[in-house]
């Protein structure tokens, strides 16, 4: 019998898959579970449609995101942070100051998920790597100066 997978299953395939499995499986388990439907001509249709849908939003993301990029490519930002005498920080750099100052200078809003920050201890110039969409990444510097 002829399924289409709602959700992923380990052994059978992944959502949105049309898979064939023994009778009993899909109407004892698969079925009730709403975890399948039956394959007829209708549901293919359906889900040939979601299918389109989905892939014309994923191909409109992936366009706002490499927009996103070629606009962040070559920036710097700047930022002044309390240090010692030797560049060490006295507090630390968090995420969400970070993606203001990048907000403020662009017409996109960015949010904290897209920033990979490591730890960053001392003044001085840093890479930083924004994950726009799912791998599309977009690398900026960051330079932490000393505040008088």
């Amino acid at each position: 019998m002829q399924i289409i997978l709602l959700e992923g299953m380990n052994k059978l395939g992944n959502a949105g898959e049309i898979v064939n499995v023994k009778s009993g499986y899909a109407r004892n388990f698969l079925i009730p579970q709403k975890k399948a439907i039956i394959a007829n001509k209708k549901n293919k249709e359906d889900l040939q449609s979601k299918m389109n849908q989905i892939n014309a939003n994923n191909e409109k993301k992936i366009n706002e995101a490499k927009s996103i990029k070629d606009q962040l490519e070559g920036f710097k930002l700047r930022l002044e942070m309390e240090a010692n005498e030797d560049g060490a920080l006295y507090g630390t750099i968090n995420p969400k100051h970070i993606i203001q100052e990048i907000n403020q200078n662009f017409t996109f809003n960015l949010v904290t998920d897209n920033l990979i920050l490591g730890s960053i201890k001392s003044t001085g110039i840093h890479s930083l790597d924004l994950r726009l969409y799912d791998n599309l990444m977009a690398k900026i510097e960051l330079e932490v100066t000393k505040k008088n």
